[in-house]
């Protein structure tokens, strides 16, 4: 079976981390990573840009750059070996929460063709790279994952957390967007876990991801 580069994604409350967990019981050989993070470095940047109380006062456009120096450098040392050796990877956020949150979140479209030529550049095809396979989305209406992101005590709140409701309700206009261009499967997340995580499995298996 060919190796798969699968992203979920979805606004902050919207539970993909929590489907991650589960699948990493079941799948031992998939590689699981995150964005931004996943290596060494691409962790520092993820401090320098996410985690920094000074993040916030940070502009749209370095925050994109950002998290694609930490995206290349995780595709180059990471995505990248693992699916050449025959090793699905699996990972929590990816390009489509750059779009979702940066772009549309931020109201800058005028980044967008800077975005995409950032896409070309780091998914080259002629490079030997790939883009993923498929983007799982966990939908949640606006209202109901900020209210999860601010009331999860298991996690620091971050500058993005903090935003208002329009721009959550951006993001996930943004995340609708974004499946017009490349294949996004969405999930109904305002659910519980486990009808969340049936609903994934049988995505991957129809995707023929699964054995």
């Amino acid at each position: 079976m060919e190796s798969k580069y699968i992203v979920f994604d979805g606004m902050d409350g919207s539970g993909k981390g929590t489907q991650m967990e589960l699948l990493k019981k079941k799948l031992p050989e998939v590689v699981f990573t995150r964005e931004p993070g996943g290596t060494p470095f691409a962790e520092e940047i993820r401090n320098l840009v996410r985690d920094n109380p000074l993040a916030g006062q940070s502009t749209p456009l370095n925050n994109l750059l950002l998290f694609w120096a930490a995206r290349e450098e995780c595709m180059h040392n990471l995505v990248m070996p693992a699916l050449k050796a025959g090793k699905h990877v699996f990972s929590d956020r990816g390009d489509s929460s750059t779009f979702a949150f940066q772009i549309c979140g931020e109201e800058q479209g005028e980044l967008m063709d800077f975005f995409m030529s950032l896409r070309k550049l780091v998914f080259a095809e002629n490079s030997g790279r790939r883009q993923p396979d498929l983007y799982i989305v966990f939908d949640l209406p606006a209202e109901v994952a900020r209210e999860r992101a601010l009331q999860d005590a298991s996690r620091t709140k971050t500058h993005f957390d903090l935003r208002n409701i329009g721009y959550y309700e951006r993001v996930r206009d943004g995340f609708q967007m974004f499946a017009g261009w490349w294949p996004v499967e969405f999930v109904d997340a305002d659910r519980t876990p486990e009808e969340v995580h049936n609903s994934v499995m049988k995505i991957l298996a129809t995707k023929a991801i699964l054995d």
